[in-house]
């Protein structure tokens, strides 16, 4: 995500306890509607996302489906963990490895349908893509903006970094999931590179309240269960062919997807806390990754 040491923003509501723990997102207008506490700007962009879904979502799985021609092994299992996940109305994060331009995409096609976002658009997380990678070209730039984004510019100055982490917290806080990239951007070795993890997502979790066993004022109006230990979904995600980093898969290709869930503790304060959380979360990747290519010499 970026490098920066800086300090930083936590996920569902339902409002009747006997209810289905999925009751609170069944339209559109609730989701929006439920999030007074955010900033009007990202209530709207969530309106304006889930209303382009119909066409954006099922574009980009046509094109990675038939153009590209790309089929995700391990799907159902990633599915049925990310419900889990959110089913626990815990604050949630995803982390995964970085190799390719749009593998937040794949993480999207692979964790819900089309029909399921439209039905509970919490289930689409945020991402914080670079600026860089988008900015010249206004069809990108109006597609962030509908993929529910927050750009950072990883050469901004420490306000515009903790902007952005302030952002994430009151996101996440608020029952919103967001999907962060723990190396800082793609791994220009092809693996997972646990030497550039950033402190940024170590942060997160460290002012959610993970470091000190977890804070009832998360939970509080957020419609999130009353244990407010935030919790990671680590996503290790990987082509057949993928040897190292490229904008796109190659064509054709089958994408492997690995999920666990995680839930990382510590009993550090302050800079060591974000440290070691952080830490905690790559390994975590690390070891993913570390299956995967055994499983693949097995076989």
């Amino acid at each position: 995500m970026y490098r920066r040491r800086v300090s930083l923003p936590v996920n569902p509501p339902p409002s009747d306890a006997s209810a289905s723990s999925r009751s609170h997102l069944r339209h559109p207008a609730s989701h929006v509607g439920s999030h007074e506490a955010l900033p009007r700007s990202l209530r709207r962009q969530a309106l304006a996302g889930w209303a382009a879904f119909p066409i954006l979502g099922a574009g980009a799985i046509a094109y990675m489906r038939l153009v590209r021609r790309h089929r995700i092994v391990g799907l159902e299992e990633a599915r049925a963990t990310y419900r889990r996940a959110l089913e626990a109305r815990r604050p949630t994060l995803v982390c995964a490895n970085h190799l390719t331009m749009v593998d937040s995409a794949f993480l999207h096609h692979a964790f819900a349908s089309v029909a399921d976002y439209l039905t509970d658009f919490r289930r689409f997380s945020w991402n914080v893509p670079a600026v860089e990678n988008f900015t010249t070209n206004a069809a990108l730039r109006a597609i962030v903006y509908l993929g529910k984004c927050i750009p950072i510019d990883r050469s901004g100055d420490a306000a515009h970094h903790k902007q952005v982490l302030d952002t994430i917290k009151e996101l996440v806080s608020h029952g919103e999931v967001v999907t962060l990239f723990p190396e800082g951007g793609r791994s220009r070795t092809g693996r997972v590179e646990p030497a550039n993890v950033t402190y940024g997502v170590g942060q997160i979790l460290r002012d959610l309240g993970q470091g000190s066993g977890g804070s009832p004022d998360v939970a509080r109006g957020s419609g999130q269960s009353p244990d407010g230990r935030p919790q990671v979904l680590c996503a290790y995600l990987r082509g057949e062919r993928q040897d190292t980093w490229s904008n796109m898969p190659e064509r054709g290709d089958t994408m492997h997807l690995r999920v666990e869930l995680l839930e990382p503790v510590t009993q550090e304060r302050g800079l060591r806390a974000s440290r070691d959380l952080a830490q905690q979360v790559i390994a975590k990747l690390k070891a993913m990754e570390d299956a995967f290519f055994a499983a693949r010499a097995r076989s």
